[in-house]
């Protein structure tokens, strides 16, 4: 490609376009310009580090990976989201060589960096000691906590929401993904790591000398990883693509600490005299120097906003204020890896406002509010009526206020929500607002909850974080020890029991004791057990994505299963303390 598609200096990379753009790359009235703009830095095809041996396969997916050449083996570094871009990704790596595949690192726990990695690799190779699988030493454990244990259910319904999953890709969907041209996940997969990075790992694989630090910032078990023999860094997504980092994704996570988040890049980064930069989303940066202005502004733009944040925090100012008082001074906001594309400055300084001091906002009135529902239903009287707040809202959308007509609705939808009237009033007022924003983030969660308010929404791409393949990789007592989160206090009331499990392909033992209310996993079998059943994963499996109790009884005739002690009645009596299996999706936007 004759015009240079990288970043940075003009010298020492290559791009080699292959296919079409899976963004939307159009102008329209619904789409901002910057949005298209944006899109268009998101062609696919190879970039080649020149002399190093070193390439990224960039823009069939949210991410891009990484590929280094070894002496006699290839080792790829954030595999794809699924399986299917993982082959399409596979078929340019097979143009650049012929070797196999011996290491894959995952740079931290997230599906877009390791989903897709049994396009490159089987079980049957990680058993045989044929490939490596490289990450953080929580990796496993963030991923239980966050899919099977936990609040992986919430997290995946709102991820169809943020990542625009359930859209179109066109000017009245999905745009891009802000940090990759789209995602959508079909086949997930999962290989556990076999060697894991505490605080930093140096080894030599195939010939490669490699240096992972662990630099906590988008996530808890982020790990770069150097190059120290070709001066190339690997920045995973402590720098986070041509946008302005998500301090906080508003899919839901834990506080991520924009302190911790910069300070990795002063400790890890910036030392190293890099002289190629390689991002798992995003383009490649070339140069000594353009890399340490991109490593000092992202850690400064960071920097300021946390620090500003708690600047005027100190001076009592609340969310609301916060937003309209800081914004990135204009020598940070013109730079091309900090643009309002994914990460965005006003939703970082509310969730640094709720991560330094919490919820509560100082004014006692909001300690015990009056509940949401039964407030708008005195807000609704108090203004005269259904009618009269239907009215001025739609006054308020003729005159193109669409978040006041949206945050009036609001009240009428809570209410009633089967008011078809006003759920419609409230989507087209949310869909005006999402035409006019350049954050994917924003725009697909504004377009995908008026869809769920219309009656439009199309739940067939849903991301299902139950992948069966995904799921087989888990240790079988993370899923029962899941059953934490669906025990139903009101029929468990007053009840105290115990009940056992020997996983015999795993080896793993399981306790589950009922009592106030709770439920306490072991690593023993409680001596009062009810039952106790000997079962491989696989039936476990089909406990816990189905009913538990017709899961077992499945197991038990069919000969999968034995109970060591107890009985089949012992078992139904203790499952009856726990939520069904459901398979209903979630609303949000009715709330």
């Amino acid at each position: 490609m004759s015009e240079q598609y990288w970043l940075g200096a003009h010298d020492g990379v290559t791009f080699t376009p292959s296919g079409n753009n899976l963004a939307y790359t159009e102008y329209s009235d619904t789409v901002p310009t910057a949005m298209s703009d944006h899109s268009r830095t998101m062609n696919p095809g190879v970039f080649e580090i020149k002399g190093k041996n070193v390439y990224q396969i960039f823009g069939y997916a949210l991410s891009a990976m990484t590929v280094i050449v070894g002496d006699d083996g290839v080792i790829l570094i954030d595999p794809p989201e699924d399986v299917e871009k993982g082959r399409r990704m596979r078929v340019e790596l097979e143009k650049i060589t012929s070797k196999p595949t011996v290491a894959i690192v995952y740079s931290h726990w997230h599906t877009d960096h390791y989903a897709g990695v049994k396009a490159f690799a089987s079980q049957a190779q990680v058993d045989a000691g044929e490939v490596q699988i490289i990450a953080h030493r929580d990796f496993m454990d963030n991923v239980i906590a966050n899919s099977i244990s936990g609040d992986g259910a919430i997290l995946t319904a709102r991820a169809d929401y943020s990542l625009g999953t359930l859209l179109e890709v066109g000017p009245e969907g999905r745009v891009n993904g802000g940090i990759g041209p789209d995602f959508i996940m079909e086949t997930m997969s999962l290989l556990a790591p076999t060697v894991h990075v505490d605080d930093r790992l140096e080894h030599t694989v195939a010939g490669v000398r490699m240096v992972h630090f662990w630099a906590p910032s988008e996530a808890i078990d982020e790990i770069v990883t150097w190059l120290p023999d070709l001066g190339i860094l690997q920045s995973a997504e402590v720098i986070q693509g041509e946008s302005f980092p998500n301090l906080h994704t508003i899919r839901g996570s834990r506080y991520r600490d924009p302190q911790a988040w910069f300070r990795s890049i002063d400790r890890h980064l910036r030392p190293l005299p890099a002289e190629f930069m390689i991002p798992s989303h995003g383009r490649p940066l070339a140069g000594k120097a353009e890399i340490a202005k991109v490593l000092r502004d992202y850690r400064d733009a960071i920097s300021y906003v946390y620090d500003q944040t708690l600047r005027h925090m100190n001076k009592g100012l609340l969310p609301d204020d916060l937003v309209d008082r800081v914004s990135l001074p204009e020598t940070l906001a013109r730079s091309e890896w900090l643009g309002n594309f994914y990460g965005g400055v006003p939703h970082s300084v509310r969730e640094i406002y709720v991560g330094e001091l919490g919820w509560f906002d100082g004014d006692p009135t909001t300690l015990a509010p009056i509940n949401a529902t039964e407030a708008s239903r005195r807000y609704i009287e108090l203004i005269g009526g259904r009618d009269k707040v239907v009215a001025a809202a739609d006054k308020a959308a003729a005159a193109g206020d669409h978040q006041w007509a949206a945050e009036l609705l609001r009240h009428v939808v809570r209410v009633d929500p089967t008011d078809q009237p006003a759920r419609i009033g409230k989507a087209e007022a949310l869909r005006a607002i999402g035409y006019t924003t350049p954050n994917s983030n924003w725009r697909t969660w504004y377009l995908t909850a008026a869809r769920e308010l219309d009656g439009t929404i199309d739940y067939s791409m849903a991301i299902n974080i139950d992948a069966p393949d995904q799921i087989a990789a888990l240790p079988g007592a993370a899923m029962l020890e899941g059953l934490r989160f669906r025990i139903d206090p009101a029929k468990a009331a007053d009840v105290e029991l115990a009940a056992g499990f020997h996983i015999t392909d795993t080896a793993e033992t399981v306790g589950l004791i009922i009592r106030n209310g709770v439920v306490e996993p072991t690593t023993e079998i409680p001596h009062d057990a009810v039952f106790v059943a000997s079962l491989p994963k696989l039936a476990v499996m089909g406990m816990i994505f189905q009913e538990l109790y017709e899961g077992l009884k499945a197991a038990v005739d069919a000969n999968h299963a034995v109970l060591d002690n107890g009985s089949l009645e012992d078992a139904e009596n203790f499952f009856s303390n726990f939520d069904h299996h459901s398979a209903e999706k979630l609303t949000l936007s009715a709330q």
